[in-house]
């Protein structure tokens, strides 16, 4: 045999080596993930078809991987597992409050709902809730459909046409959905006008004239049932447009339905209660063995107040970020001047929109520093 020959068995072995030494390393890795993902499953109680669905691929192959049966790429499906585990852990870490606060919203919402229910008698009767983004309006009608097991919730969004939308309705009432629009809200009709059973409609923003009065005379007068819509401000001012404007006409007989109109908005920009009360503000954010100082109350309630802030979502965000702070754990407490320091460091979109609170929390030390230059 030549030198050259030689030289290319030499190599050939070299690299024969090298691919059985990269495949045993990625075995023991896919074992070692195996092993892993079996401890997520007993501890977490999720099944493998749960898994499969986070990952993007079938229930059989979840099933392979942890029998160690898998023929396909181990390299790829490993980082899959192992980014899951590492996401969810991180998760796991994090310090939570509890799922369910009963504040002060909660409680009027719930008593929309329950008034409306009331009035609700040889026809449903109407209730709306109005308010932006981050007051908590679908956390508590969530809550309230859980608890309430006469109620059916419905999350719309701007891409559902009329035929969609009572089809999401009548999925969520396990009626059978497929056909016309015709067909499904008559099978509505005949699974719901003998049966009490409120109906919440969320993130009803987006409905037109055409789907609130197609909502009116199925759900409200046909179905006898008490219907509650949420969505922003936009829904009211569709809601209050003159009649006189063509194609608005039943306009005149959705409102002559409307019991109650709960203006979430209205109620947190009230300058001497707001929306959420002192109280709320600690049994929402006060966990963990963190308290609030006073001040960071104050703060907290100011961006409750602010339009367009985020409001309860914000300080959701500021507070689980400052659980992690090592200030605050090591102090304890949670004050003005870690959120502020929060709101910056975190570059939150809204914070332009939340001057205010900054500016007020400021201005008792700038004071004395310009009595100082007066002097």
């Amino acid at each position: 045999m030549s030198e050259r020959g030689i030289q290319s068995k030499l190599e050939q072995d070299a690299r024969r080596m090298k691919e059985r030494i990269l495949m045993a390393a990625q075995d023991e890795k896919a074992k070692i993930a195996a092993a892993d993902l079996k401890i997520f499953l007993s501890e977490h109680n999720w099944t493998q078809a749960a898994v499969a669905a986070k990952l993007g691929v079938s229930t059989a192959v979840i099933n392979q991987f942890l029998k160690g049966k898998y023929k396909g790429s181990h390299e790829e499906l490993i980082n899959k597992v192992g980014h899951l585990l590492d996401s969810i852990a991180r998760r796991d870490r994090r310090v939570k409050g509890k799922a369910f606060i009963e504040t002060s919203v909660a409680k009027k919402i719930h008593t929309l709902i329950t008034q409306t229910e009331a009035f609700s008698d040889d026809e449903g009767k109407i209730g709306l809730i109005i308010g932006d983004g981050g007051h908590g309006k679908s956390h508590c009608l969530r809550e309230y459909a859980r608890a309430n097991r006469n109620t059916v919730y419905v999350e719309l969004d701007d891409a559902m046409n009329p035929t969609t939308m009572f089809n999401e309705i009548a999925n969520k009432l396990g009626v059978l959905e497929n056909g016309s629009l015709a067909v499904i809200t008559r099978r509505l009709i005949e699974h719901l006008q003998n049966r009490h059973i409120i109906v919440i409609l969320d993130e009803a923003a987006g409905l037109r004239v055409k789907q609130l009065n197609q909502l009116r005379q199925i759900i409200v007068v046909k179905c006898r049932c008490p219907l509650i819509l949420a969505g922003n401000v936009d829904l009211l001012k569709t809601i209050m447009q003159p009649t006189t404007r063509r194609g608005h006409e039943s306009l005149d007989q959705f409102t002559s339905r409307l019991m109650y109109i709960l203006n979430l908005d209205e109620a947190a920009s009230n300058k001497d209660s707001g929306l959420y009360t002192s109280e709320d503000i600690r049994k929402l954010y006060e966990y963990g063995g963190i308290r609030l100082t006073s001040d960071a109350v104050k703060t907290l309630r100011k961006i409750c107040k602010t339009p367009r802030s985020g409001r309860l979502r914000t300080c959701s965000h500021l507070i689980a970020a400052l659980h992690t702070a090592n200030i605050v754990n090591k102090t304890g407490q949670i004050d003005s001047e870690c959120i502020i320091a929060a709101i910056e460091e975190l570059d939150l979109p809204v914070r332009t929109r939340l001057p205010l609170a900054t500016k007020d929390l400021e201005e008792p030390e700038e004071q004395p520093k310009a009595a100082a230059k007066a002097g």
